[in-house]
């Protein structure tokens, strides 16, 4: 089974957008979004924080951003 940051990744090389183009479109830093890319939760904010980053990831892409959190 895929994760929340490989089903991100995957989506938005699919569409072909840079990290600094989703950046611009949802206000959440290169850094943050490579984290969440990676799965790698140490790098992120506390929990609220990561589920709002994801959602709105999820939402730009045109995922279901309910699924992914």
């Amino acid at each position: 089974m895929r994760t929340v940051g490989q089903i991100l990744k995957e989506t938005r090389e699919a569409k072909f957008y840079t990290l600094e183009e989703v950046e611009k479109a949802t206000k959440i830093r290169v850094e943050l979004l490579e984290a969440l890319e990676e799965d790698n939760f140490s790098k992120l904010p506390p929990e609220t924080f990561i589920q709002g980053f994801i959602k709105n990831y999820g939402k730009f892409l045109g995922l279901d951003a309910n699924k992914l959190t």
